[in-house]
């Protein structure tokens, strides 16, 4: 198989039978998601969280047309793959009306299940393309003028900005900066960004996002061509295959 992509997701339900089945098909799809079983949980990670897909489980109950909608408006999901699982014609039209992408009809099936993320997997990879948007773990000391010097990590980076995972809280429109190396390159990047969406975690650490205000000419092409390179490999991706999926 060629290059393995790893995907980022969000699976809205507390159905025994629907995480137990749909839990084993994220999987094998290597897409790494979080579990919400409760409203206000689902609705903080959509909008602070980029997520390749948002799978929710449609009862009236959870409220899962302001999941979909809170997804649309977030600027990281936008264009994030929903799937939406569904009892009834009625929920289908409400789903799609909200913005679903893709029906799953209960009660789930893996096969059934199965060949819908399939469809909805190649989507994921055609606007991971578009978003330019690549995965990463890279250690930093960032510096913010209201905090000073403190310890983080890049979790993603595209051309205009990058997510930060932070040991402490960083609030909307603080300026950062920071340097770090581009991964299996000795190209060191200084970036001077604005903090335009933040999360604050029960632990005290802290989750941010950070558009772009300053990067050196040089160095911003090299970051370019390296995303490039990087997004390239997502053209040779195939869905991953094991026994569960063959069946």
């Amino acid at each position: 198989m060629n290059n393995h992509v790893r995907l980022d997701g969000l699976l809205f339900s507390n159905d025994t039978h629907v995480l137990s089945v749909m839990n084993q098909i994220l999987e094998s799809f290597a897409i790494q998601t979080e579990v919400c079983s409760e409203l206000g949980a689902a609705l903080n990670t959509v909008t602070h969280r980029r997520l390749d897909a948002v799978i929710v489980d449609w009862k009236a109950a959870y409220d899962p047309t302001r999941v979909v909608r809170a997804a649309r408006k977030s600027s990281p999901n936008t264009n994030s793959t929903i799937v939406a699982m569904v009892n009834e014609h009625s929920e289908m039209q409400a789903a799609l009306l909200a913005g679903a992408n893709f029906i799953i009809h209960k009660p789930t099936s893996r096969d059934h299940a199965t060949r819908c993320m399939r469809a909805a997997y190649g989507t994921m990879l055609q606007q991971r393309r578009r978003a330019a948007r690549c995965t990463v773990d890279i250690p930093v000391v960032a510096t913010v003028a209201e905090l000073g010097r403190l310890e983080a990590r890049i979790a993603d980076i595209s051309v205009g900005g990058l997510a930060l995972q932070c040991s402490r809280p960083v609030e909307i429109n603080w300026t950062v900066a920071l340097s770090f190396s581009l991964p299996a390159t000795s190209h060191l990047i200084h970036i001077t960004g604005r903090v335009v969406n933040a999360l604050a975690n029960v632990d005290g650490t802290g989750r941010i996002g950070i558009s772009f205000s300053s990067v050196p000419e040089e160095e911003f092409n090299l970051l370019v061509n390296w995303l490039a390179t990087e997004l390239a490999k997502l053209d040779n991706a195939e869905i991953p295959v094991n026994d569960f999926l063959e069946n």
